[in-house]
């Protein structure tokens, strides 16, 4: 696939012509015809890919044009092998997040021990263990974040379907009395 096909790819999936592209961008629609079409010379600047990449909200563009970088094939690699190696697919990330997750719950319940003990900041060790188990517990978030990242980078879903789900996620809260964002009836 081409950085052209791609951007394709992406005003297509998202409903835009090429016409209100080029609008959103500034751009004509002719040089977006070419562009997309790969017979741009030197292809799309890196700003512009931004700009395409922020309106059509598409970050899959600008990781796919980084991926395609030569001094990233013929630099970066080099220097650094293991970022070849980085799994990408969804469901080895899924399968990593759950072990992370499961790890979570044991360090969450080795601190729901020390937090049930009278003055236990004060006990001496509380500050060393407390670093280590919050490491693991962040080391979720982190998780979620990268799952979130290649599931839209993939193109399996798009950052609007993400929202619509902390949406749902938020309303159920709500409607349960619990985590009212500042600001809420």
């Amino acid at each position: 696939m081409t950085i052209g096909k791609k951007i394709t790819a992406a005003r297509k999936k998202r409903g835009v012509t090429l016409e209100q592209l080029g609008d959103l961008i500034g751009i004509g629609k002719s040089s977006m015809s070419a562009m997309e079409r790969g017979e741009l010379k030197g292809g799309p600047s890196a700003d512009t890919l931004v700009r395409i990449a922020d309106a059509l909200d598409a970050p899959e563009i600008l990781l796919y044009h980084c991926q395609a970088c030569p001094i990233r094939q013929h630099v970066v690699l080099r220097y650094f092998p293991e970022l070849n190696n980085i799994r990408r697919d969804p469901a080895v990330i899924a399968a990593r997040l759950r072990k992370e997750m499961v790890e979570a719950a044991e360090a969450l319940d080795r601190l729901g021990e020390r937090f049930s003990a009278p003055d236990f900041k004060n006990r001496p060790d509380y500050q060393e263990i407390f670093e280590r188990e919050m490491e693991q517990v962040i080391d979720v978030k982190r998780g979620i974040e990268i799952l979130e990242f290649e599931l839209v980078l993939e193109g399996v879903h798009t950052p609007k379907d993400l929202k619509s789900v902390y949406e749902r996620q938020q309303a159920k809260c709500e409607a349960r009395g619990h985590h009212k964002p500042k600001g809420s009836k």
